[in-house]
This record gives structure tokens, sequence and C-alpha cells, in this order.
């Protein structure tokens, strides 16, 4: 075999292994949903039976030493929801912060990073090491988001239901990850700065306020993420909704946000407790016909509706300051 017939090779074995990780990404985020429909659907009483029968190999490993309630908790249903995660990462400004910030594991009440280098011989012989690195962890408090979806039986079991279902469970989710992470950045340290018409000159005006950081972190309104998207400027090919703009700056389209809030991510410090579900049955529910009016509870059971909670846990801390460009959240 040449060196191109071996080229040729390689390429395909790469493609093959990239092609193969998909398809078992893809099956695990399918399980979750799996396991997150199942929920909505039964009870508590009958959803452990029902989970431990399911095709899924993957379901029923997640469910199959653990009680319903906490599968999450084990390291297969926390597999799931972290595929899962990964699904939605493009429209969470948690997940795009944790691209460039500090991951903190869970229960460790104490860090401390060093790090040294050298790029000529030092007299003494070694390389200084740096050991204070501010992680911005001062008074960190847990924080939940929260999103329920709700309905009706007959709705979540016709067909097409479980599509419905899936789509507003990514937009429930989504939503309450943003606003979480949107109020805990935004206190008394926040730096407010005027904004212009032009979304791009906002931008820039941002990131040069925000200061020096690995990568940037931007909640945009619909408009701004719209008009960014069409610019010549553009290199990183995102979308309507968000994506990259250029290599660093990571655009979220977030509705409830009216101006542009700008994150130095890599000053961020992030402990997250990952995501769980479940059901919400018999629940009784503060709902409205639209954000802005008048709410009422309801009880599923009266309702003959079905519930899901998701919960995210959460901790936020920076060494940065946010930064809010002619509007905010």
């Amino acid at each position: 075999m040449d060196h191109m017939q071996f080229a040729a090779v390689s390429r395909a074995r790469t493609a093959l292994d990239v092609a193969v990780a998909a398809e078992s990404e893809a099956v695990r985020i399918k399980a979750f949903g799996d396991i997150a429909y199942g929920m909505l659907l039964n009870n508590k009483a009958n959803i452990g039976d029902v989970l431990r029968n399911h095709p899924s190999p993957l379901v029923q490993k997640a469910v199959a030493h653990t009680m319903t309630e906490e599968v999450w908790q084990g390291v297969d249903g926390a597999a799931l929801a972290a595929a899962y995660i990964g699904s939605i990462a493009e429209g969470s400004l948690l997940d795009q912060v944790l691209r460039y910030g500090n991951p903190l594991p869970i229960n460790l009440p104490y860090v401390m990073v060093a790090s040294g280098s050298s790029a000529d011989v030092i007299a003494e012989g070694d390389p200084k090491v740096v050991k204070h690195l501010n992680l911005g962890l001062t008074d960190v408090e847990t924080k939940k988001a929260a999103a329920i979806i709700v309905l009706t039986a007959e709705l979540a079991r016709a067909v097409g239901g479980r599509a419905l279902f899936e789509s507003e469970l990514r937009k429930a989710v989504t939503r309450a990850i943003n606003q979480s992470v949107l109020t805990q950045l935004t206190d008394s340290n926040t730096i407010e700065i005027s904004g212009v018409a032009d979304p791009l000159a906002n931008l820039r005006a941002g990131l040069k306020a925000a200061g020096p950081s690995e990568g940037y972190v931007v909640a945009a309104s619909t408009d701004d993420v719209l008009d960014l998207s069409t610019r010549i400027e553009n290199r990183g090919g995102m979308g309507v909704r968000g994506g990259t703009f250029v290599p660093g700056v990571e655009i979220v389209a977030v509705d409830s946000v009216t101006g542009m809030n700008i994150i130095p991510a890599s000053h961020v410090s992030v402990r997250d407790g990952g995501l769980q579900v479940r059901s919400a049955e018999h629940a009784t529910v503060n709902m409205a016909d639209t954000p802005t009016s008048p709410s009422e509870l309801v009880s599923l059971f009266q309702t003959n509706s079905l519930g899901l909670l998701a919960e995210r846990n959460f901790f936020l801390a920076y060494s940065s300051p946010m930064v809010i460009v002619g509007g905010g959240s």
C-alpha cells in the first residue's frame, strides 16, 4: 500500500469513527427522551416497571439499579442527561460559558490552581509557579433553573405528541437555564454602557468593555442576532438563533433580552450539577395565556393533564463582570 492509499484509508477510517460516534450520541439522546417521555406518561407507581422493560438497553441500564426518581444521580442516567445537554448546548448560555470557563467539581469547597513556564534557562534551575488564580468563588450559592412542561393526556399520547413534547422540553429547559445565568451574573458590579442602532457596533463596544478573555458568550435579542447573522463579518457561520460569530465569540438568541449581555467566559467559574427530569403528577401549577396576562392555579389531575419537571442545579461565580450594552434582560 503506497502513501496515497494509506492516506485514503486513514481518511475513510476517521470518517467512519466520526459517524459511529455521532450515531452513538444520537442513541443516548433518544434514550434520555425515552425516559423523560415515560415519566410524563406514567405515574410513579408503574414508571419503574415500564422503564425496566423498555426496549432500549440504555434505558434499562440507567434504571436497573436505582429508584426511578434517582435515575439521574446514577452514572448511566447522568451520561444520558449529559448527551441531551450537548444536543441543546448551542442555545444554552451555561454550556457556551463552559466552553471557555472554569468547571469545578461538585462538593469541593476549596481549590488551588498553579501553573508555570519558562522561555529560557533560569539560573536557579526551575520556572516560577504562580498559584494565585481568581476563580471568583466568594459567596457562591446554589441556584436551580426549573422548567415545567404540561400537556393534556390526549395530546401527549396522540400521533405527533412526543415530537411536540420534545420541542417544548428543549425550549423550556434552555429558557430556564438562560434566565438563571443572566440573573446570577447581573449584580452591582455589572458594567452598563449605552448602545447605538448598529448591533455590530454594540458588540464591539461590549467586547472592549469586557476586557481580555479566552472567549466571550453574548446573550442578544432576537433582532440583533438576525442582524449579526447576515453580516459579512460573521466568519463563524452563526445562524438566526446564534452560534459562533467569529472564533471565540459565541452568540445566543434570548427572546427576553432587549440589548446585549457580554460574558467574559474564561473568568467565570461553573459548578454544574447536571439536568434532572421527573413527573409532576397531581401538581397544581400557575398557568396564564401569555407571559403578561393574569394567571390562575390549575390542577393537572382535574384537567386530565400531564406534567414534567426539568431542573438543572448549577453555581456561577465570576472574577470579571458581565457587560450590558443598550438594555439587558
